[in-house]
């Protein structure tokens, strides 16, 4: 794809980037932290004591470090005021401090899954020791390895992965009396689920039919159908009838452990309060207060089977020590392999090039662990690209914003498609215009609307202008094309009927008034369809179409819920609900 850039080429940007949002007094001026050196350290003498404020962007906005420091040593690090994302930079303002003390160096690692705001701390830090007269020589020493140290553990349950579907397995099978570990590879939980809008697809709740009737979205039968038509008819009709059937208990189960979920204000989804980061915050924070135990920065690399049956784990520690995880069920929670560039070019050559919007951690580990024990896998070449994904920042702009009522647009300034037709086909859409991207363009009533779109904003995507006049200059584009399609498009929404592309919008926002906002997108890596067999009980099933005893998996590691194409939406609810059933049944199968 034309706009798409190579990987490397794109993290050198993100890094350009970083650096560039360094303010003009903490910016640095030298670049010994990208290779320091790893000779025994001197002992540092000659710095000011006092405390020294650094201030550098982040994801979202400017991190303010407080650094204190004698005349040799860093005595503190704090992070007096953020606006990181929850669960996932805040982790690195947790715990990014106390490793600028305990190495004296700031050649410390970054948080995985929260490399902005670490490297944002980092930088802040060492302004901080410029400013007082640090020889940062004595302070750019890379620490020394810890010791590998090998662990054991016995537990009930042993689940695979920290994001939505495996915090909601591990929290299930706890309240159902089981002792559970999880076991995250990254430092922090969350997986690719902490990137979604959070919100999840709901059919059949009895407050929903109150609300709206039974519509496509409400009743469970059409929405069945719904999902079948969307995933090309691949997926396997009885998960998909589960799923839906079983999503208005995942929102009642939400309710009953406190989340607080919502229905959005169409009653046609529900969200929770602060989106996917609350939710995974809030699982979390449940599943440890129920005696669950997490290991983070810990790498499964094998299933183990005794006697043909799943018995456990082996891993590898941050500081290479084997961990081994004694267990009488497992449940495979891992998730897909979206940023597996290779991989997912091995499977659709097609996707060369493609920027990815997924999480660094979704590289199909459990695939090869789950085929290395005898599991059916099935669809792995469904891989799909979601429509309005920005890059070279690789975020993808929330279908909310479409919903809302904001619109496609290409470099001639006008209209190409249904803006909420299925993501396959939208994304196909964008594609085919020239240079193979497309302006998304809506105003100020859509971006109140949704806190996600909010965010775009904040951390500079978004482009903001007055009128229409300053949105054509910068698309480059003749005004008066512009002003023609926006005037066609308002005459639809006040119709509530679109002529050209037949769209199905809720007809409440139309573009007539400013100020107005844009971001250039083009089609990203978004998701992967193919994974594990299971069946309704969360169960693997082997090569030889037999449950493999023990051994259960949820959420994007598996395959057949969303066929060929996923619904925008499902993830979650997919989530949310195998993975409640493979904590139930994981927790039964142990006699809890």
């Amino acid at each position: 794809m034309k706009r798409n850039m190579k990987k490397t080429l794109i993290l050198m940007m993100v890094m350009a980037l970083v650096l560039s949002a360094c303010s003009p007094a903490t910016q640095p001026t030298t670049a010994t932290t990208a290779a320091p050196t790893t000779a025994a350290p001197t002992e540092p003498t000659g710095m000011t004591p006092g405390k020294y404020i650094g201030e550098v962007r982040g994801y979202n906005a400017m991190v303010k470090v407080e650094t204190e420091v004698d005349a040799e040593k860093i005595l503190s690090v704090k992070v007096v005021n953020h606006e990181e994302t929850l669960g996932m930079g805040t982790n690195a303002v947790e715990l990014m401090p106390q490793k600028f003390v305990d190495a004296q160096s700031v050649a410390v690692d970054v948080v995985t899954g929260a490399t902005a705001t670490s490297l944002a701390i980092i930088f802040s830090v060492r302004s901080a020791l410029e400013q007082a007269g640090a020889d940062m020589a004595e302070f750019t020493v890379k620490p020394a390895p810890p010791t590998p140290k090998d662990a054991a553990y016995d537990t009930d349950v042993v689940v695979i992965g920290g994001g939505i579907a495996g915090l909601t397995s591990a929290l299930q099978a706890t309240l159902n009396g089981a002792n559970v570990i999880l076991v995250e590879k990254m430092d922090v939980v969350g997986g690719n689920s902490i990137r979604s809008s959070g919100s999840f697809n709901v059919a059949g709740h009895p407050m929903q039919i109150e609300a709206i009737g039974l519509t496509q979205r409400s009743d469970p039968e059409q929405f069945i159908e719904f999902t079948m038509v969307g995933g090309h008819q691949m997926n396997d009709p009885s998960l998909v009838r589960y799923m839906i059937e079983n999503s208005g208990k995942a929102y009642d189960w939400l309710e009953e452990i406190g989340m607080e979920p919502r229905f959005n204000e169409r009653s046609t989804g529900a969200s929770v309060p602060g989106n996917a980061p609350g939710l995974v915050v809030g699982l979390q924070e449940r599943f440890l207060a129920e005696g669950g135990t997490i290991l983070l920065s810990t790498k499964v690399t094998d299933i183990v089977l005794k006697d043909g049956a799943a018995a456990g784990v082996i891993a590898t520690s941050k500081d290479g020590g084997t961990v081994t995880v004694n267990a009488k069920a497992v449940v495979l929670a891992s998730g897909g392999f979206g940023a597996n560039l290779d991989m997912v070019t091995q499977l659709d050559p097609s996707l060369k090039g493609f920027v990815t919007n997924n999480s660094p951690s979704a590289t199909g580990d459990g695939i090869a662990m789950a085929e290395a024990v005898g599991a059916a896998i099935r669809d792995l070449n469904e891989i799909q690209i979601h429509p309005t994904v920005h890059n070279p920042s690789s975020t993808m702009v929330t279908e909310g914003a479409r919903n809302a009522g904001a619109i496609l647009i290409n470099t001639s300034g006008k209209r190409f498609t249904n803006e909420v037709n299925y993501r396959d086909i939208v994304s196909a859409a964008i594609l085919e215009q020239d240079q193979g991207f497309a302006y998304i363009l809506m105003n100020q009533e859509i971006v109140d609307s949704n806190t996600n779109i909010q965010g775009y904003y904040k951390i500079g995507l978004l482009k903001k202008f007055d009128d229409i006049a300053g949105v054509a200059e910068f698309m480059k584009i003749d005004v008066a094309v512009l002003q023609d399609t926006l005037d066609k498009w308002n005459s639809y929404v006040a119709d509530k009927n679109d002529p050209e592309f037949n769209s199905a919008f809720d007809w409440r926002r139309d573009l007539s008034t400013g100020p107005y906002y844009t971001i250039d997108v083009a089609p990203g890596i978004h998701h992967t369809m193919g994974g594990v067999v299971i069946n309704t009980n969360g169960e693997v099933i082997s090569t030889t179409g037999d449950v493999i005893p023990g051994f259960f998996a949820a959420g994007e590691i598996t395959g057949g819920v969303h066929g060929g194409n996923r619904v925008g939406g499902n993830a979650i609810t997919d989530c949310l609900v195998f993975g409640m059933t493979a904590g139930m049944h994981s927790a039964a199968y142990v006699g809890k």
